[in-house]
């Protein structure tokens, strides 16, 4: 097992997410909680925290999925990822998650809550790479949502719902829908 990415998913002890096209393991809730509100339930974690790896074998993408509350990116190892959500005004913001800022990577990067987002891996960005002959893409970061991750304020949505309520930007999204139905 010299391969980097498998070695992640055993010692990080992260289980496939494939409705999102990844590996995850929440490594933190806070104990501390705070009022929401026009959210079901009536808390949430004053935040959480989780390991998240993009892996070819879930798709190399973190398909479009949407949560309610904000969530801050952070890079670890492993190849960029280039993130893109949309809006809740419906514009295309992109960044590229990844530890070369000279070329324009962050090493961190707020999406705010209700927003559509995903992300891919950048599999040609080889330059640094080589030195790891044969190996496995795969992008490692953690996420930090506040207030805190709940399932009832998640949403993956289908790639026939994403074009109806985005069909003016179709082409450019289309690839970030799960698999099973991106026509």
């Amino acid at each position: 097992m010299s391969n980097r990415k498998d070695i992640y998913v055993k010692k990080l002890g992260l289980i496939p997410l494939s409705e999102e096209g990844g590996y995850f393991s929440e490594t933190y809730r806070s104990p501390e909680t705070i009022p929401v509100e026009g959210r079901e339930g009536t808390e949430r974690s004053l935040f959480t925290t989780i390991f998240y790896l993009i892996a070819p074998e879930l798709g190399g993408k973190n398909f479009f999925n949407k949560n309610k509350s904000d969530i801050t990116h952070f890079f670890h190892d492993g190849w960029p990822a280039k993130y893109i959500y949309i809006t809740q005004e419906g514009k295309v913001e992109e960044f590229i998650l990844g530890k070369d800022i000279l070329k324009g990577h962050v090493l961190q990067q707020r999406v705010p809550g209700g927003c559509l987002k995903a992300a891919k891996i950048l599999i040609d960005e080889r330059s640094e790479y080589e030195k790891y002959p044969g190996e496995t893409p795969f992008t490692l970061i953690s996420e930090k949502m506040s207030p805190g991750f709940d399932y009832r304020d998640r949403h993956v949505p289908l790639a026939s719902e994403v074009k109806s309520m985005y069909e003016n930007l179709w082409p450019e999204i289309k690839e970030y829908c799960t698999p099973d139905e991106n026509n």
